[in-house]
């Protein structure tokens, strides 16, 4: 997420799945795939392990928060693959004793990496720091891929969001939901729509299917204005029905005045842009 939110391209999340599915039968995971929860080894969360995994950090086995082991993630992750410091400024990083926090805070702070409250006992603070700098080795790494023309940056023909064109379990409800979709004025899927498309064409069917009514309303007949002088009260409630009706074929007469203009532009619409104009149209 750290990593997209710099701005890498999507096809990023494509490269991390090659990237970390080609680690080899019986590593790390295979040995605890039956571990309960969301967390393993002193609190190292399943994620950061799979990014350490593809990261290659060869001392996976004995990953964990505390000692010296820590340090030695945060010294790989700087000398292999961040590389922020030139060799000779990352004394402080490779020295474990007690001012290794206070270089270490310095050092996540130069990279824009939260730091509070950074100490030895101060887990949360230091899982945060970890985390933060490797999903920059792993922004890194992937920029070196790009570089290196080693990434696809070509997006997919057609969306996958659904699956593979025979995996499809809703492709026979496609006419009925068109013909539902075209009654309330909704757009209408395509022939070979995917899963997701038609279950979202049938959350839109439901929410116009079930609209709440304004419930009773109680309504005085001789108080409309019908902007004639009558007497008979039995008239004048007539004349308001009457004038209450032609009110809601007016506004029915609008709606389909607006469908007609809008299909209208379609026709007639001119994209062409003259940017010595500084407009869109000629």
């Amino acid at each position: 997420q750290a990593v997209l939110a710099r701005g890498a391209p999507a096809s990023l999340s494509c490269w991390l799945v090659g990237f970390m599915s080609a680690a080899v039968a019986g590593s790390f995971y295979a040995a605890r795939a039956a571990t309960d929860g969301g967390a393993a080894r002193d609190g190292l969360p399943r994620a950061l392990l799979r990014k350490l995994e593809a990261l290659k950090y060869p001392e996976l086995g004995t990953a964990c928060l505390s000692g010296d082991a820590y340090c030695k993630m945060i010294l790989w992750l700087e000398e292999e693959k961040i590389r922020f410091y030139e060799p000779n400024q990352r004394k402080g990083l490779r020295e474990f004793g007690d001012e290794w926090f206070r270089h270490l805070t310095k050092y996540a702070k130069e990279l824009g990496v939260p730091t509070d409250a950074l100490g030895e006992k101060e887990t949360p603070a230091k899982l945060r720091v970890l985390s933060g700098l490797t999903n920059l080795a792993i922004h890194d790494v992937y920029r070196d891929k790009v570089e290196a023309s080693e990434v696809s940056m070509q997006a997919p023909v057609k969306p996958v969001a659904g699956g593979a064109d025979d995996k499809q379990q809703l492709r026979d409800l496609v006419p009925y939901l068109n013909k539902l979709l075209e009654q309330y004025s909704l757009p209408k899927l395509q022939p070979d729509a995917i899963d997701t498309d038609t279950i979202a064409a049938l959350r839109c069917i439901k929410t116009r299917m079930c609209q709440r009514g304004r419930g009773n309303v109680d309504l005085d007949l001789t108080s409309l204005p019908i902007a004639v002088e009558i007497d008979d009260p039995e008239v004048k409630r007539a004349a308001g029905v009457l004038r209450l009706l032609h009110n809601i074929e007016m506004g029915q007469l609008q709606v389909n005045v607006n469908l007609v203009l809008n299909e209208l532009q379609q026709l007639t619409a001119n994209p062409k842009t003259d940017s010595r104009l500084g407009r869109v149209g000629t």
